[in-house]
């Protein structure tokens, strides 16, 4: 394989972390067929870790492939790894936005106090900050995402509640949560009333 072909695929399985090889191929349209991405898959075994995660293969870079692109983003194999996965399917939903960025994190700005308020108020200075799952920008919006798989419902009302603070210091946010059922659904709706935001389950979106 050649070197600048080669370094374009570990690049995009670093860049979202881990990949089946149905996202490659989505990717990377010249791959043209499963069959001949899997082919190539094979060829990177030397700069990847490949498992089968229900009863799919799923890559992630390991320390040579890190090293051959200059990445320092360690994977390992986790919990979370379903959560980057069903990252990846949002990624594919909205065509593949070329300023993706994951784990991104927004902080409100800080309100401004003279030190004689800090010393004689004892005001203390407490950075307001939420981190989205991925953002990115289209149309001059500027798209939050969450990926809701196994995350405690009180947990995402209080990150509902943490998003309402930032998103104004935020150009044109609008708020997308991907969950796995329509009862989470409904209740993510009624906690975002008010908010820029839509909610889709994976089923709608895969």
């Amino acid at each position: 394989m050649r070197t600048e072909r080669l370094e374009q695929l570990l690049t995009t399985i670093d860049r979202l972390g881990a990949v089946k090889i149905k996202h490659l191929l989505a990717i990377h349209n010249d791959l043209r067929s499963y069959r001949n991405a899997c082919r190539v898959v094979r060829e990177l075994e030397p700069f990847t870790n490949q498992i089968f995660y229900d009863r799919e293969k799923v890559i992630y870079l390991n320390k040579e492939g890190r090293q051959l692109i200059g990445s320092t983003k360690e994977v390992k194999k986790s919990p979370v790894l379903e959560h980057t996965l069903l990252r990846n399917e949002v990624y594919l939903y909205f065509g593949c936005p070329i300023d993706w960025r994951t784990e991104h994190t927004i902080e409100k700005p800080q309100e401004r106090y003279s030190s004689l308020q800090i010393k004689v108020e004892g005001v203390k200075l407490k950075q307001k900050k939420v981190v989205a799952d991925a953002v990115f920008t289209r149309n001059a919006d500027t798209y939050l995402i969450e990926v809701d798989n196994t995350r405690n419902m009180s947990d995402n009302r209080k990150k509902i509640e943490l998003y309402k603070e930032v998103m104004p210091s935020v150009q044109a946010p609008i708020l997308y949560f991907f969950t796995v059922s329509e009862i989470r659904k409904r209740k993510l709706e009624q906690w975002l009333k008010g908010v820029r935001a839509k909610v889709k389950t994976f089923g709608e979106v895969t």
